[in-house]
């Protein structure tokens, strides 16, 4: 049995690499592709892991689009698949990346297995072209390994089989534990001029807020309201500091250009951080506001308020919650809940809505049950499959 886990980008190896670490220890073959889609933020993440590909196709380009990513990916993805003759494909998420290799699992008749599924919006231009990506890989999939009883949910609701859905839990939870115990344990140095800013926002008794904001929804207008919500949010309180590592993204760019941000009190602008020192800010922080995915995960599990600054979120789980809010893009809406959070002061206990940091054993363990187990046949979907012992939502 040969597993193939494919990565494009830090996301991807963020959620993938405890999988692919967890299958190596159940003693399964693992083999791991980067189409490099994102090379530089992915390589930290590879790093801090201390992992290196068994394949780097090198697929990232300057000023490269959606035709160019997938269609690298696929063509590369072909050579590799022939190689490495794989029993399973595993992708994680909504990447291009994760689209391109399905399609080339799928071309090739190889089974494939979605860490992260059932995430979903409802609609396909927010995010785009994410929702497409898990939608059409859920619709192929072979087995989907889903975070909460509410993506399992959104997959029987669309007519995915109930025997090829695993609850899990999120891979992201792992990796958060993972990376936080190095950081205790000083296995993992952080930057010492990011310690340094937080360490003097603390010693003047800064209320701390971590933004993040770069997505591509957010380009047409959105990323100006935000930046404008967060200008008049601190100079409404100045008790109140922003930490804002930006994107290198053209279009965040000039947004930050054009709104003079990073010229303004009380909002500190550094460079993009590496994985493992947006950790320690999540760590240090009182509350976040991102458009991100994956972070309003890893806050909402150290009990961080979140402000969500986007339309529609995938992971609604949250906001039920009441430990997130979705603020939307609209720059008074957006002051409305950075203010709210700000004033309620409110800290939240760690809790696993999102996953109990167990979900990568999880997942290899139902691998392995697979090949040990005769009627768990690769690709046979239509015999029972035996519950994992899965995480359970009880707050669903």
């Amino acid at each position: 049995m040969t597993i193939l886990s494919v990565i494009g980008t830090r996301p991807d190896a963020i959620k993938l690499l405890p999988v692919h670490l967890a299958l190596q220890a159940a003693g399964i073959k693992s083999v791991l592709c980067s189409t490099a889609q994102h090379i530089e933020m992915l390589n930290q993440v590879l790093d801090i892991f201390n992992i290196k590909p068994d394949f780097d196709l090198q697929i990232m380009q300057e000023n490269q689009d959606l035709f160019h990513i997938t269609s690298s990916a696929l063509n590369k993805m072909k050579q590799v698949l022939d190689k490495v003759q794989p029993t399973l494909v595993l992708v994680q998420g909504d990447t291009t990346t994760a689209f391109a290799a399905t399609l080339a699992a799928v071309y090739k008749k190889i089974p494939v297995g979605h860490i992260e599924a059932g995430l979903r919006t409802g609609s396909l231009e927010a995010p785009y072209p994410e929702e497409m990506n898990r939608r059409f890989i859920s619709m192929v999939g072979t087995y989907h390994f889903a975070p909460t009883s509410l993506n399992v949910a959104n997959l029987l609701a669309e007519g995915v089989a109930r025997q090829s859905i695993i609850l899990t839990g999120n891979t992201v939870v792992d990796s958060l534990h993972m990376i936080i115990a190095k950081i205790k344990d000083g296995t993992l140095v952080i930057d010492p001029v990011v310690v340094s800013l937080v360490q003097k926002l603390k010693a003047e008794k800064k209320t701390i807020a971590l933004l993040t904001a770069h997505r591509r929804e957010s380009f047409n207008g959105g990323l100006h309201n935000i930046f404008e919500a967060a200008q008049k949010t601190a100079q409404a309180t100045p008790e109140l500091a922003f930490i804002y590592p930006h994107h290198p993204n053209p279009e965040v760019l000039r947004a930050i250009k054009d709104t003079g941000i990073a010229n303004s009190q009380n909002i500190y602008l550094t460079q993009p951080l590496s994985y493992k020192e947006l950790v320690y800010c999540l760590m240090e922080c009182d509350w976040v506001a991102t458009d991100s995915g994956g972070i309003q995960e890893e806050a909402i599990s150290l009990g961080k308020p979140v402000v969500i600054l986007r339309e529609k979120t995938e992971r609604i789980e949250g906001v039920w919650e009441g430990i997130a809010h979705l603020a939307g893009t609209e720059t008074t809406s957006i002051i409305k809940f950075m203010s709210k959070t700000h004033a309620q002061k409110k800290h939240f206990s760690q809790t696993s809505i999102y996953g109990d940091g167990k979900a990568s054993k999880k997942i290899a363990s139902f691998i392995e049950s697979l090949q040990t187990e005769q009627h768990y046949a690769i690709g046979n979907t239509q015999k029972p499959v035996r519950q994992q012992q899965p995480y359970t939502n009880t707050n669903l």
